[in-house]
Parts: C-alpha cells; sequence; structure tokens
C-alpha cells in the first residue's frame, strides 16, 4: 500500500479549469480526473482498504461531478475529498447487510471504521500506513499470552470464535472473552483509528 503527500491544491488545477468544466469542456475535466485520480483512489482506499471499491468510489464521484458542472466552485478539493468520504461512508454501511461481515466482531470493527469516517480526520494527513501498522503490531505483542494467541488467529488466519475455540481446545465463550478484551485494548491505545484492523480482516 502507498501513501501520498496532500497538496493544499493539485499542481494543475485552478479556477480557469474548474471553470471551463462549468461550461462542459471535457479537456478541463480529463484534466482534474488526471491530477486528482490516484490521490483519491489512496484516499478512500485508507478508509475502507480496499483497493477495487475505492477505485469504483471515486470513479462515481467523478461522474456525480460531471453531472454537476455548473455548480462548481474553487478550490475544488475540499468538495472531492469529502464526496470521498461520503462515498466510503455509504460503502461501509453497505457491508452492514452483506455476507462479508462474518460476525458481531467484524460488525464493531466496522461501526469503529465508519465513525472514522464521519470525522473530519484525513487518514493521508496522519500517518502512513507502516506507522499504523507497527502500533497495532504493539498492542498485539502486549496482550497476555492466551489473549494473543486467540486474537491472532481471528485477526491473521480469519477463523470463527467456533474454529478457533477447536483449535485451541477452550470454549467458544472464552475466544469471545479473548477477543472483547483484545478489541477493548485495540480500541484504547488507536481509537477510531481502530479501523486500520480491517486491513488485515478483509
Amino acid at each position: 500500500m502507498y501513501f501520498v503527500i496532500e497538496n493544499e491544491e493539485r499542481k494543475m488545477i485552478d479556477q480557469a479549469v474548474i471553470d471551463r468544466i462549468n461550461q462542459g469542456d471535457v479537456k478541463a475535466f480529463e484534466c482534474l480526473y488526471n491530477d486528482y485520480f490516484v490521490y483519491l483512489c489512496a484516499c478512500a482506499n485508507s478508509y475502507i482498504f480496499n483497493a477495487e471499491e475505492a477505485q469504483d468510489i471515486v470513479n462515481e464521484v467523478f461522474m456525480k461531478l460531471w453531472y454537476k458542472r455548473g455548480d462548481l466552485f474553487f478550490p475544488i478539493h475540499p468538495y472531492l475529498v469529502r464526496s470521498v468520504q461520503n462515498g466510503c461512508l455509504n460503502y461501509l454501511r453497505s457491508l452492514h447487510s452483506r455476507e462479508r461481515v462474518a460476525d458481531e466482531y467484524r460488525e464493531t470493527l466496522l461501526e469503529y471504521q465508519e465513525e472514522y469516517c464521519m470525522s473530519e480526520c484525513n487518514p493521508l494527513k496522519e500517518m502512513e500506513q507502516a506507522d499504523l501498522e507497527r502500533q497495532v503490531q504493539t498492542v498485539i505483542t502486549s496482550l497476555p499470552d492466551k489473549c494473543r494467541t486467540v486474537f491472532e488467529q481471528y485477526l491473521y488466519s480469519e477463523l470463527t470464535p467456533q474454529e478457533i475455540a477447536e483449535k485451541n481446545g477452550i470454549s467458544v465463550n472464552t475466544v469471545r472473552v479473548h477477543i472483547k478484551n483484545a478489541m477493548d485494548k485495540m480500541k484504547e491505545k488507536l481509537g477510531s483509528r481502530i479501523g486500520i484492523l480491517l486491513f488485515f480482516l478483509f
């Protein structure tokens, strides 16, 4: 996964470009698209951790923007970022009713991720992906041995609580307690950035 530094406004976009888009200039729209596409995909992927879906969200943002031409303002950067955030939020909410939300703990993670997406935070501003991953690993390492073993199996192997219980010769309730304790520790240390865990889960 790569990290993109945010500029106040992308290099080639100025008031004239936005004015031309408002007048229906396809070439100006292509200029905006080409200048922003990679950046916005990185931004979306930082929220949902799904590169393919991130591209679809960004393309939909641009499609809606073209249909709204005539009402665009400069600087357009905040509008584009917020539109991507809204698109990511709609995607995350749709997961609640889809099979990918496998159990209550993944659903809890999804709720944390939605909370982060609704905030004013831009993950590309806060820190690099690698730094967040190090923080996640630090928290995992600090867990008690049995709790860490169960949580790592749940997090990295995508095993269900039932499968973990059978593998370790313990009850499902014990597995759930370990996962809850680990999740509570994660939220204590990472706050709303706990959404980074979805990078591992999905």
